[in-house]
């Protein structure tokens, strides 16, 4: 299994991160991609893959942090991609459902990061909340098809347009709610359309929701779409392993 997205760069994991890796390994998890937001947790990012063999990096700043990204920050990010273990360019986005940086500085940060991406022939890793419209657009307008939103949590029409050009779709434990609205995309989506993840520390899925998240629970989430789709839960730990590999493509440079 391959948890694409977390953030054991987190202050919360600074005290049992060892503890957590050994989880990760001993649920049958064999690489995990640290997210940075901003600069500082990019590094952190960074600094976990130089310790962990199976960690590696994505690198970006987050819509929440873009109204704080100080002049140079993409130089600082073009930096950190010269290693090999960094792997996309992102947190970035759109979210206009808290708008803590205003949407005209979300927009700029965020396409300079795909200008970035585009350059160095990395994906992308997207947040999008309640700002679909904008994100399609500024795709669209700067021609990204390589790409993935995070934490899907749009419906089948949103989905498809964004499958259209190319991006894939990446689910959380909030598909394992009671109450969500995904089960049309998941099992519409073809399997070699999406990834699973676990955005630690946050969404934890049923049974643990409510409580800090972590990779080693990504098999509840296989397994949830297994069930949902009637086939043998291996069969989407197989699928969407090797769609990782192949779409982080300098995985398979280490």
């Amino acid at each position: 299994m391959i948890d694409t997205h977390c953030h054991i760069n987190d202050e919360k994991f600074k005290n049992d991160i060892d503890d957590i890796i050994s989880r990760s390994v001993d649920s049958g998890i064999t690489k995990i991609i640290c997210v940075g937001t901003d600069l500082k947790t990019s590094e952190r990012a960074l600094n976990l893959s130089s310790i962990y063999d199976i960690v590696y990096a994505s690198v970006g700043f987050h819509p929440h942090e873009s109204k704080d990204a100080e002049n140079g920050y993409i130089y600082k990010l073009e930096e950190m991609t010269n290693n090999n273990k960094v792997v996309a360019i992102g947190e970035t986005g759109l979210d206009y459902y808290y708008n803590v940086s205003p949407k005209n500085i979300q927009k700029k940060i965020f396409m300079e990061q795909i200008e970035l991406a585009k350059n160095i022939d990395l994906p992308v890793v997207m947040h999008n909340r309640k700002s679909s419209t904008d994100l399609i657009k500024i795709l669209d307008k700067m021609k990204m098809n390589y790409g993935v939103v995070h934490c899907f949590s749009e419906d089948w029409n949103i989905a498809t347009r964004l499958l259209e050009m190319k991006i894939k779709l990446s689910f959380t434990g909030i598909i394992t709610f009671i109450k969500n609205p995904f089960c049309e995309v998941l099992k519409n989506i073809s399997l070699d359309d999406f990834f699973i993840e676990t955005d630690s520390p946050y969404l934890s899925p049923i049974p643990f929701r409510g409580k800090r998240n972590e990779p080693s629970n990504i098999k509840h989430i296989a397994q949830y779409i297994a069930d949902l789709r009637k086939i043998p839960v291996e069969e989407i730990i197989e699928n969407t392993s090797n769609n990782a590999l192949k779409f982080f493509k300098k995985i398979n440079s280490n």
